[in-house]
């Protein structure tokens, strides 16, 4: 009788050290949910970011068919370079690149047009290369592909006849940002 009130006790402790458990890790996702949400919006990042902030108002940018559209839709900063399938691929990338670029931000002054230039050829090279490694997610997460019908007919026949692997980015560079200078030119 005895080892059955023990078992009992046992029983009743770790069902509730489970239970809290579940609402600190619960509490935990729906947090980093909300930071993500918050971090990605294009205004987060001109304001947070001080090489950011001449970004938001380049015409490169504000003419780009990502943000200047019939539609009326402007993807956030996020939307294009956050991976959204996926909590823990989201919180990861939010929070590598986010101390990458604080430690960047940090160390760097990015009134320098050169050194800019030298960061937005890295930067290109690191996006264009993570795309095509997501298999164009962050692309995904708003177009269809299967849906995409080019107005040109140059365009149809491309996109009809796309071999597996192919990033969006192979084609589509710089669709929003002006484009960075040749590695060469940033040194």
């Amino acid at each position: 009788m005895r080892w059955r009130e023990m078992l009992s006790r046992i029983s009743w402790r770790l069902v509730l050290t489970l239970l809290i458990g579940a609402v600190i890790g619960a509490g935990a996702v729906i947090a980093s949910v909300q930071i993500d949400h918050h971090t990605a919006t294009t205004e987060f990042c001109s304001t947070t970011c001080h090489s950011m902030t001449s970004k938001v108002t380049d015409p490169h940018y504000l003419q780009s068919k990502h943000i200047s559209n019939p539609q009326g839709v402007h993807p956030s900063c996020g939307d294009c370079h956050i991976p959204q399938n996926n909590w823990f691929v989201e919180t990861y990338t939010h929070v590598s690149s986010g101390i990458r670029d604080a430690i960047a931000e940090m160390t760097t002054d990015f009134k320098d047009q050169k050194a800019w230039d030298a960061r937005r050829v890295e930067l290109a090279k690191e996006v264009r290369d993570d795309m095509r490694a997501q298999d164009n997610v962050t692309c995904k997460h708003c177009h269809t592909v299967s849906s995409i019908k080019p107005s040109s007919p140059a365009g149809q026949a491309v996109h009809t006849a796309l071999p597996a692997g192919v990033a969006c980015v192979d084609c589509h560079q710089n669709l929003v940002h002006t484009p960075p200078p040749t590695p060469q030119a940033a040194k």
